[in-house]
């Protein structure tokens, strides 16, 4: 993770603290995988894949990560927190299927994703 941080490999640093973050979860540190979480996702925004070849890398990569943290939110009943993050879910999941030019998990996860939040509230 420090590697990655050190040296701009924003990627890197994306799915390592994506991996503590799901790890710390699990363990019952919750406080601990929440912040790895939301460190991965602003490392998933800023990735070295910033160019049109490699976008949609940063898109998957920026996919994986909202679905990891959203539901750590969710188990923490952070609900306030999630409401920001489902648009941009959406947003993307729609991108990366456009691109692919089919419907894929991600658009089906995001809209369960946003019915259980019209759900929790």
């Amino acid at each position: 993770r420090e590697l990655g941080a050190a040296h701009g490999f924003f990627s890197v640093e994306c799915h390592a603290c994506n991996g503590l973050g799901q790890l710390a979860m699990d363990d019952g540190r919750h406080e601990e995988g929440l912040d790895l979480l939301r460190n991965a996702h602003v490392a998933s925004r800023l990735s070295e894949h910033a160019d049109s070849s490699h976008a949609e890398v940063r898109d998957v990569d920026e996919q994986i990560v909202l679905l990891s943290l959203i539901h750590a939110l969710f188990n923490t009943d952070a609900i306030d927190e999630v409401e920001p993050l489902v648009p941009r879910y959406l947003e993307a999941a729609k991108a990366l299927s456009a691109k692919k030019g089919c419907l894929g998990y991600y658009d089906l996860h995001s809209l369960y994703t946003s019915a259980r939040l019209h759900e929790a509230r």
